[in-house]
C-alpha cells in the first residue's frame, strides 16, 4: 500500500504533542519513540515487535511494561486501531491511515492491506438496503495466502 498517511511525520508529531498537552498529559521521548516505529512500519506491530523495535532502532533500552502502558493510552486517545487476527495477539497500526480492509492468511498470520472501490461501493448499497446509516466498517478477509497454499 501506497501512502498511507495523508500527513508527514513531523506534523503528526506536533499534533499529537499539542493534543496529549491540551487534556493535561506529559510527552515523553518513548512516546515519540513507538509513534515513530508505528508511522514508518508498513506491519501491524505487537507491543513486543514495537519494543524490540524501538531497541533496535534508536538503541534506547525501553521496558515492555512502558510499551503496554503506552499502546493502552493510544488506545485511550483512539490514536492506534487493534487488529486480532483470531490468535488472541492484538497487533496495532495507527488510526489516522488511509481506509483499508485486510486480507489474513490462517496459517502464516501473513497480513495483507487492501483498497477495493467495488467492494466499498458494495458495502454502502448493502447499507442502504437494510436501511443503515453506514457510520464506518471493518473487513477482514481469512484464507491461506500464496506461500501456505
Amino acid at each position: 500500500m501506497e501512502n498511507k498517511y495523508e500527513i508527514d511525520f513531523d506534523d503528526f508529531l506536533k499534533n499529537f504533542k499539542k493534543q496529549i498537552s491540551n487534556k493535561g498529559y506529559k510527552n515523553s521521548i518513548q512516546k515519540d519513540y513507538i509513534l515513530k516505529i508505528l508511522f514508518f512500519m508498513d506491519e501491524h506491530l505487537t507491543a513486543e515487535q514495537i519494543n524490540a523495535k524501538v531497541k533496535m532502532e534508536y538503541n534506547v533500552d525501553i521496558g515492555i511494561a512502558t510499551v503496554y502502558r503506552t499502546m493502552k493510552f493510544f488506545e485511550e486517545l483512539n490514536l492506534v486501531e487493534l487488529l486480532d487476527i483470531g490468535d488472541g495477539v492484538k497487533r496495532y497500526e495507527l488510526s489516522i491511515a488511509l481506509h483499508h480492509d485486510h486480507l489474513v492468511c490462517t496459517s502464516c498470520g501473513k497480513i495483507v492491506e487492501f483498497t477495493d472501490d467495488f467492494i466499498e461501493e458494495q458495502q454502502i448499497k448493502v447499507a442502504k438496503k437494510h436501511n443503515f446509516n453506514l457510520k464506518d466498517h471493518i473487513m477482514t478477509i481469512y484464507g491461506l495466502c500464496e506461500d501456505c497454499q
